[in-house]
């Protein structure tokens, strides 16, 4: 038998808490890993010894509350230590400059730095270009600015057309004038009323167009009538269609004259040769049990789990996939996380 590889199996190890561990005092299986659920910590059996009896394998780091110490398998174990703070030192940052570090205390002074020594000499803020404006300020106090806009050069009003130019100032401005109006709302604006040729159609009290700008409109309509003589007496037009309840059959108008049997056409439907399903008319809905089998047997759920009980799991497709208790060199692959 060739060696077997099955992928993504989640393998879930012996574990329990440690208090039931040392309860039970079990002898793991020699390699057999056992975990310690409210530790994490695992022992792995030698196939004699009892729990209590076996080592732990592995260590356990934990953060120390001590600074620059962590905890190993319950003991704090020293990592770095930091340097003594003096005139000079103080955490390995150099005094000096505008840092005094205190030898004694470790205290740290920071004096006035450059930039901020800059800001104790007042300075003259000024705008220019589009507005104009000027203050002295210095770091001690608020900054305020009285600013005065530039002229536009157009004379206050009120206007309906203003120029406006990249920045949003108003450079030109005028009123409205009659050409400005005919642009605005195009070439009906120079029409007059009415339904001639070249006229602007009015709606009517009802809001709707009046029927002489209106072209000819065909409508279908579909009657339901007794018989013939219901048909010819029909007030409709050409293209309506008449059902006939008395021969179950359907006429179409194809003249203008309703009362004119000749413009009556009626509307074939195809022939069926089909005359009974099994002896059967009208809507036909047939079972298994109309039908007889033949050589095509038909499908049932006992007849499939008959003939699928008397096959091996060697007849499958997939055989070669299918793991059985008998093969050997099975590799589990866990995956990856």
């Amino acid at each position: 038998m060739a060696t077997k590889t099955l992928s993504d199996v989640r393998l879930i190890l012996r574990n329990d808490t440690t208090a039931n561990w040392t309860s039970g005092d079990p002898v793991l299986l020699k390699g057999e890993i056992g975990i310690e659920s409210d530790t994490a910590r695992f022992k792995i059996g030698d196939g004699t010894s009892a729990w209590t009896a076996l080592p732990y394998a592995g260590a356990i780091i934990a953060q120390s509350s001590t600074n620059g110490n962590i905890t190993v398998n319950g003991t704090d174990i020293t990592v770095y230590t930091l340097p003594v703070a003096s005139s000079s030192v103080i955490g390995g940052v150099k005094s000096g400059g505008n840092i005094t570090v205190n030898g004694s205390t470790g205290a740290v002074t920071v004096n006035e730095a450059t930039k901020a020594t800059q800001l104790k000499t007042a300075r003259t803020v000024s705008l220019t270009d589009d507005v104009t404006a000027s203050t002295t300020w210095s770091a001690a106090g608020a900054l305020t600015l009285a600013c005065t806009l530039a002229a536009s050069g157009v004379t206050a009003g009120t206007y309906t057309k203003v120029t406006v130019d990249a920045k949003g100032r108003v450079t030109a401005a005028t009123n409205l004038a009659a050409s400005d109006i005919t642009g605005l709302l195009g070439t009906a604006a120079t029409k007059n009323t009415g339904t001639g040729s070249g006229n602007v159609p009015v709606l009517d009290s009802n809001g709707k167009l009046s029927t002489s700008v209106l072209p000819s409109l065909s409508i279908m309509d579909v009657y339901t009538v007794a018989n013939q003589a219901a048909m010819l007496a029909l007030t409709c037009q050409k293209g309506d269609i008449a059902i006939r309840t008395d021969e179950n059959k359907t006429y179409i108008l194809s003249g203008d004259s309703p009362s004119t049997l000749a413009n009556w056409k009626e509307l074939l439907t195809p022939t069926d040769a089909v005359t009974s399903v099994n002896n059967k008319t009208g809507a036909v809905t047939l079972t298994t049990s109309d039908i007889s089998e033949g050589t095509n047997l038909y499908w049932t759920a006992a007849r499939f789990n008959s003939a699928f009980a008397a096959k091996a799991s060697t007849d499958l497709s997939d055989t070669s996939d299918i793991v059985r208790y008998s093969d050997t060199g099975i590799i589990i692959n866990c995956g990856n996380a």
